[in-house]
């Protein structure tokens, strides 16, 4: 019975019927309940028209107003269901009245009756609905006229009950309900008769072709009956039949084809240079090509039911094979893990394994098939062409060495030749006092321009202190005016614009000259036929980068460059640089022009200095029209805008203060005594750390030090390192660094020794005085803290 049910429920033609029983249900409704709603309406119609007609007739005169006493009459008026109807005067006496023993009373006195529908205002005939005890009823009152009166003389009252009607109206409801339900059930019962004569059998036909092909009776086929759409589907299935039977007979032919392809994949993989191999689910090796196992059964035996990472190879990346198993455990593809071996030749070996996942068709993980193949070869092609390009390198940088070394030596001679002539002369000219200082003059000045060349090379290998002080970017500029006229020669127009407020950055100012010289003599060499050259300053704020709209060319400010900034902007109008090499201009030694007419230092030192400067420079050019450098360097707030020139430095005498000098040239031990003694110290000299650290000792009983004065760079300690011996033992001691080739950056040694004083070498006797009564002066404020 239950299996019964299940065929019954599962039936294509059962589903069919109940579909057309719900919606023959459905139109039945709405046809049944409008025809129901239309004779309801149709009844009610009837019954206003049938109670309101007698007043009417009274009203007209039609009818006599004593009918009302007359029950047979009313009852061939308005039927058997007349509940009451009276004639009652304007004062509100009942006249006429289907009770006799209601004429003569008062309405108002009858119990239950609603006086309020009897105004002398009531023009025409009133039609209403009342509830009572004995079910629900309709009520008539119609006003009666004399000749020309406003007012009625006489209402005329009706009262009909409408229970008897209500109950037509149910019945008709459930005739029609009735109907539609034996119309529905007959309906049902024919179709589902016809469904099962002409759809049924066909399609229990149909299944049972199914099931013979599903039992490989491929060669089954089936009657079609008609041209409908059943006829439609056996044909269907007569051609799915057929091509069954045919693709399976494609399937046995590509079987042995797939078999003949497998014999020539294993043929390849024994004659390939290359591996192949094949995990299972458990990441454990499960095939691989007789390369492999030929390679791995030389280290530990046979690879297969082994991981990659207990077969004694050793993993390339540095995190070893975990990050391959991390991988493999995730089921994600991998390219180009490589491992090295020994092999039993004695010589590293290297190999290289590709693989990807294979997934069921369900999605479940089965494995892992992958290539692998012998890259020693590479390995070492790759080793010997990184040696040729490191001695590439090598003779590239020794050959722009040795051509700066040629430029740097001629400078220094032409310096050298210069200071010679003029010592030589003054020599000569010994009594002659004014000539001698003209001459001492060009000496300083010559050696000044050496000390100039010295400070680029320091600055290009980083080991240059600079003395940053706070200055106005825009007079600094002006100030250059009439050099830059000189170098870029009459045949190049300079501009120099500024901006209205003034502009300060906290740089060495002798830094930001060099850096503008650099830049004004690269656009001086790309206008050989003349060209305009243009200077400005202006101020530029850049927003952090998540602040950055698509509007401010974010994509040329670095990511950490926000704040106020202060552009020194330099613009040609010469050859400009070709866009292949606009990222390699900033490269040490790199250069365009010709051999012996530029070392590829300029731009490399500017480069190294803005970027020191907690700044950073843009370049835009054009082939044929110009170039433009904009050099950005942090804004600051107006302080002291000028450092004064060494000779304008006023002289710092000193008051028998004992400064022990410490330099292993004993030149300049000599030169300092000479100076510091001439201005009232007390100098003592030691050619060592370790000799000053002793005599330091020695008088710390009797004439303690007061300053020391150390060079940074010498042999065994340094000039810090003393420092910071000197200062863990007498800590009252002040210190003074000088160099001109300082051993650490000027970073490094303030996190070292912290805020220390430092005169760069070579240095005026006012330099010298200056800084040590700055320390003196910082000894002094130590006491008082």
């Amino acid at each position: 019975m239950k299996k019964l049910f299940h065929r019954l429920f599962g039936s294509l033609v059962f589903k069919i019927g109940v579909a057309i029983i719900i919606v023959e249900t459905i139109l039945l409704g709405l046809f049944g309940g409008y025809y129901v709603q239309y004779f309801g309406a149709e009844i009610d119609r009837r019954i206003v028209e049938q109670i309101s007609a007698p007043g009417r007739l009274i009203q007209d005169e039609q009818l006599k107003i004593s009918v009302i006493s007359d029950p047979k009459q009313l009852e061939l008026l308005l039927g058997p269901h007349l509940r009451d109807a009276m004639a009652i005067g304007f004062d509100g006496t009942i006249y006429h009245a289907l009770d006799p023993m209601l004429i003569g009373r008062d309405i108002a006195n009858i119990p239950d009756f609603s006086t309020n529908r009897f105004s002398s205002n009531l023009r025409n005939q009133v039609l209403f609905t009342t509830d009572g005890p004995d079910g629900r009823n309709m009520v008539s009152i119609t006003p009666l006229f004399s000749l020309n009166a406003n007012q009625p003389f006489m209402f005329v009252y009706f009262k009909v009950s409408t229970t008897g009607l209500e109950q037509s109206q149910h019945q008709m409801q459930s005739v029609l309900l009735i109907g539609s339900v034996m119309c529905i059930l007959m309906t049902s019962g024919l179709i589902f008769l016809f469904m099962q004569q002409t759809v049924l059998r066909r399609l229990i036909t149909a299944s049972q072709f199914v099931s013979e092909i599903q039992f490989g009776k491929l060669s089954t086929r089936l009657l079609p009956a008609g041209r409908d759409e059943i006829g439609t589907l056996e044909r269907g299935l007569n051609a799915m039949a057929e091509s069954l039977e045919r693709r399976t007979n494609q399937h046995q032919i590509a079987q042995e084809a797939l078999r003949d392809s497998e014999e020539r994949f294993r043929d390849f993989t024994l004659s390939s240079a290359d591996w192949y191999w094949e995990m299972g689910a458990d990441l454990k090796i499960a095939f691989a090509s007789y390369k492999f196992y030929q390679l791995i059964e030389e280290l530990h035996g046979s690879p297969q039911g082994q991981s990659f990472d207990k077969l004694g190879l050793k993993a390339e990346a540095d995190q070893g094979w975990d990050s391959m198993v991390k991988r493999l455990e995730s089921h994600l593809a991998f390219q180009n893990f490589e491992f090295s071996w020994i092999g039993l030749d004695g010589e590293k070996h290297y190999g290289r394994i590709n693989g990807v996942p294979v997934f069921d068709l369900d999605g479940s993980f089965k494995g892992y098939r992958g290539t692998g193949s012998d890259i020693t070869a590479q390995h070492r092609a790759a080793d010997e062409q990184h040696a040729l390009q490191r001695q590439l390198a090598t003779s590239q940088k020794l050959e722009a060495v040795g051509q700066m070394a040629g430029g740097v030596a001629h400078e220094f001679n032409n310096c050298l030749a210069g200071i010679l002539s003029f010592a030589e002369v003054a020599r000569a000219k010994i009594n002659d006092p004014d000539r001698v200082k003209e001459y001492i003059d060009h000496i300083i000045s010559l050696g000044e321009r050496a000390t100039s060349v010295a400070d680029q090379l320091l600055m290009f290998s980083r080991r240059r202190i600079d003395q940053p002080t706070i200055i106005q970017v825009d007079t600094a500029i002006a100030e250059m005016e009439k050099l830059l006229v000189t170098l870029l020669e009459h045949r190049i127009e300079l501009q120099i614009w500024s901006h209205d407020a003034p502009l300060y950055t906290c740089v060495d100012p002798t830094q930001l000259s060099a850096c503008i010289l650099n830049l004004a003599i690269n656009a001086r060499d790309a206008m050989p036929e003349g060209g305009t050259l243009q200077i400005s300053c202006c101020g530029a704020t850049i927003p952090p980068i998540n602040e950055r709209s698509t509007d401010d060319d974010d994509h040329i400010y670095p990511k950490d460059a926000a704040g106020n900034y202060v552009v020194v902007t330099v613009q040609d109008t010469g050859t400009g640089i070709p866009e292949d090499i606009l990222d390699n201009i900033f490269e040490p030694f790199f250069s365009t022009k010709e051999p012996g007419k530029g070392t590829g230092l300029g731009l490399s030192i500017v480069h190294s200095w803005v970027e020191e400067s907690d700044g950073f420079i843009e370049v835009e050019s054009i082939a044929g029209e110009g170039t433009t450098f904009s050099v950005y360097l942090p804004r600051s707030e107006a302080g002291v805008t000028r450092v004064a020139a060494a000779h304008e430095i006023e002289n710092f005498p000193g008051n028998g203060e004992r400064v022990l000098i410490v330099d292993d040239e004993q030149s300049l031990r000599t030169t300092a005594k000479i100076i510091l003694e001439d201005a009232g110290f007390n100098a003592i000299v030691a050619r060592n750390a370790e000799q000053a650290l002793e005599i330091i000792a020695k008088s710390y009983k009797t004439d303690r030090i007061d300053v020391i004065l150390t060079d940074v760079v010498m042999a065994g300690l340094s000039g810090p390192q003393l420092a910071i011996e000197a200062l863990r033992q007498y800590p009252e001691i002040a210190v003074v660094l000088m160099s001109g080739y300082p051993a650490r950056t000027r970073k490094e040694m303030e996190k070292m020794l912290g805020d220390y004083i430092f005169v760069k070498k070579p240095f005026r006797p006012a330099q010298l005085q200056k800084a040590i009564h700055e320390a003196l002066a910082s000894k002094m404020e130590r006491r008082r803290l």
